[in-house]
């Protein structure tokens, strides 16, 4: 949970496998006022030492399925990181993918390109220790 005092900006780290995606995703998060991006990596599983090292208030990560394998993922973080935001962004987001995400450790889960703006809202807020 960020910490809400003036002085603290929350740090984010995103994971995105995809290379074009995670670029357009590191500009949007670039222009939330209060969060610091820390650093970016394509893969959780790949990812979790640098996670465990940089502790970040924020991770995004997206899923680009529904897999098993996109769930554990979720679930790894959500375990090697139990007091981060957890926001889990998709593809296509039907009710029970959110439920699946929330349900593996999500804090929130939004389809990535039809809720940019809960996106934003949800990141700002964050910011603002809200």
């Amino acid at each position: 949970m960020p910490d809400a005092s003036p002085t603290h900006i929350p740090t984010l780290y995103l994971v995105e496998p995809s290379n074009s995606l995670r670029g357009r995703q590191l500009s949007m998060l670039a222009r939330i006022a209060g969060i610091r991006v820390i650093a970016a990596g394509a893969s959780a599983s790949s990812e979790l030492a640098c996670l465990s090292h940089y502790q970040p208030d924020i991770v995004v990560i997206g899923l680009g399925t529904a897999s098993t394998r996109a769930l554990h993922d979720v679930r790894a973080i959500r375990s090697a990181l139990p007091g981060c935001i957890l926001l889990v962004l998709v593809d296509t987001l039907a009710q029970p993918l959110r439920r699946a995400c929330l349900n593996a450790g999500g804090d929130y889960c939004f389809d990535r390109t039809l809720e940019l703006d809960a996106i934003r809202t949800t990141l700002g807020r964050l910011a603002l220790g809200a």
